[in-house]
């Protein structure tokens, strides 16, 4: 894999800053909740370029009905997959006010459920961080709403080489971490930087989905006579 292309391939476009501004504009009505689902179409459009080893990956900002229409499906399957940290998180903050005013046997067990739920809340955030990598793959390379979410299918993407799928992970927190040095900056550039680690990450999966999802099997060494 390429991770330095990851990092650069939207500045080849000679439409570059165009197209970028138009995502941050998509971005900043993310937080409004409308423009997520654009950003998330335009995102699954550049995984499947990447993945079919195009090189014109950056897409135009054309046909957005259909990139509303797949980005607020994947939107929908995120927040599915978001379940039970929330309920997790919710327990967590109930307990906590709860505890302040319980009784010493009381107290303990309300303690012992906070840390439950904690404990809960945890794990299903790592299982989150690793999962949706793979479910996104799945969604962008089938357009199907149950085969982004087949739990054998999405353990296959992510079993396919494991050290390059957590590199991925990695390497995407690595472009979020640098779209919020933008905030410390003073607000310069913040949409577009954060629009520009959507598409380092989005190029991330395409690449890997390419070389070790999709790859052809290798042809079987002959044996020695």
């Amino acid at each position: 894999m390429d991770y330095g292309k990851a990092f650069t391939f939207a500045f080849e476009d000679r439409n570059w800053v165009g197209k970028i501004l138009i995502g941050a504009l998509f971005t900043l009505l993310s937080f409004f909740l409308i423009g997520l689902p654009f950003v998330m179409g335009y995102f699954l459009e550049v995984v499947r370029r990447v993945a079919a080893g195009r090189a014109d990956v950056l897409p135009e900002w054309d046909r957005l009905g259909d990139k509303f229409a797949e980005g607020l499906i994947v939107t929908i399957i995120l927040i599915i997959l978001a379940i039970p940290m929330t309920l997790f998180s919710c327990l967590w903050s109930v307990l906590g006010p709860a505890l302040d005013q319980a009784g010493p046997r009381t107290g303990l067990l309300l303690l012992l459920l906070m840390l439950a739920a904690i404990g809960l809340f945890l794990l299903f955030a790592l299982l989150y961080t690793v999962v949706t990598p793979a479910v996104i793959m799945r969604y962008a390379m089938t357009r199907s709403f149950g085969a982004s979410l087949n739990p054998a299918a999405v353990w296959d993407v992510i079993r396919a080489h494991f050290g390059h799928y957590v590199l991925v992970i990695i390497l995407s927190y690595v472009a979020a971490g640098i779209a919020f040095f933008g905030v410390i900056l003073c607000l310069i550039g913040v949409l577009a930087t954060l629009f520009w680690a959507y598409l380092v990450q989005a190029h991330l999966y395409g690449q890997y989905y390419r070389n070790f999802v999709s790859a052809p099997p290798a042809s079987p060494v002959p044996a020695a006579v």
